[in-house]
């Protein structure tokens, strides 16, 4: 009896390994379906040592890399993503982006129409959706057991900014850092698939006396096509342990998606309890990759989703520097692969 050969490895070439970008290449490199041939970092001892991690090969020129690899993975500072998406689209490859897209919406919709026009895979690296947890949390609140749905809360609260973890030259910056624009898409992202668009939006930002410096601190208000509004409360360097939790209030009982990742549910006025989150509830990005590469049925955020949350970070900076409220009507009604 003969079987059909496997198809072969999709080649994945990783553009920045820093802490994100490191750990998605881990990713790659340990799913039978994908192989990392070729890798960029500006610090070429990073690199190195992600080479000897991974696999694949160095390249000095990112560009270069281009007619070794299948799909880029682009997770360098925001401010390259333009120029280096463009030349992947280009060159006909598939593309994951880090968030945020880029680094205002013009940029934005131009990756996308030549992402639409390419005719190849586009996605967002958005993790939130693919968890487990985040997605009992959807179900919970979509479920009706909150009854009418009354106010949200998005509560971010870092002891300090940058993270241990994510130290690097950019990520403090107001030019392209800064906890709004690195953290917030993730769960406006949440808000907008599990209760709908945001309609306009209002927000105050605090800033230290260093022109260069991101902000410390941010409060905000969404506000939903369904009427319902969401508070948005940012800190930075305060002495708590990390918050970030998205809550749901509802007539008849309380969501929360807390840590990240946890969901947890009060019926009526009782206590916030974790709900049960099973180990195969989640989905594996890489997985759905490799089908869409493939030309099947997967679950992709688009970059459709990732100029759309980039019309809501221009908005509430727009907002904040007017001191105005402003709308924000879809400039692109984002969509997922299925």
């Amino acid at each position: 009896m003969s079987h059909a050969p496997s198809p072969s490895p999709v080649r994945v070439g990783i553009l920045g390994v820093g802490a994100i970008g490191l750990s998605l290449a881990r990713s790659f490199a340990a799913h039978p379906e994908t192989v990392v041939t070729a890798l960029h970092d500006r610090d070429a001892s990073r690199a190195d040592a992600a080479v000897r991690e991974t696999g694949g090969r160095w390249f000095d020129d990112p560009r270069a890399l281009l007619d070794a690899v299948d799909l880029v993975y682009v997770a360098v500072p925001p401010a390259a993503h333009h120029d280096l998406v463009l030349s992947a689209l280009r060159a006909g490859r598939h593309v994951l982006c880090e968030k945020p897209l880029a680094v205002n919406l013009a940029e934005a919709t131009e990756m996308l129409e030549a992402a639409r026009a390419a005719g190849v895979v586009h996605a967002m690296q958005l993790p939130l959706p693919y968890q487990a947890g985040v997605r009992v949390f959807a179900e919970q609140v979509r479920s009706g057991t909150l009854g009418d749905l009354r106010h949200a809360e998005v509560t971010m609260v870092f002891p300090e900014w940058p993270r241990a973890w994510q130290r690097n030259p950019w990520i403090a910056t107001r030019a392209q850092g800064g906890p709004v624009r690195e953290c917030t898409p993730h769960l406006f992202q949440v808000v907008e698939d599990v209760l709908g668009p945001v309609t306009r939006l209002r927000a105050d930002v605090t800033f230290p006396s260093d022109p260069e410096h991101c902000e410390q601190s941010a409060v905000g208000v969404l506000e939903l096509a369904s009427g319902v509004r969401v508070a948005v409360n940012v800190l930075t360097d305060v002495r708590r342990p990390e918050d970030v939790s998205l809550t749901v209030y509802g007539s008849a009982g309380t969501a929360r998606l807390g840590h990240w990742r946890t969901p947890m549910f009060a019926a009526d006025d009782g206590p916030l309890q974790p709900l049960p989150v099973s180990e195969d509830g989640g989905v594996n990005l890489v997985s759905e990759l490799v089908k869409a590469v493939r030309g099947e049925a997967a679950f992709l955020l688009d970059f459709s989703v990732g100029a759309r949350l980039q019309q809501l970070q221009d908005a509430w900076e727009a907002s904040a520097e007017r001191g105005a409220r402003i709308e924000t009507p879809y400039a692109t009604a984002p969509s997922s692969i299925h």
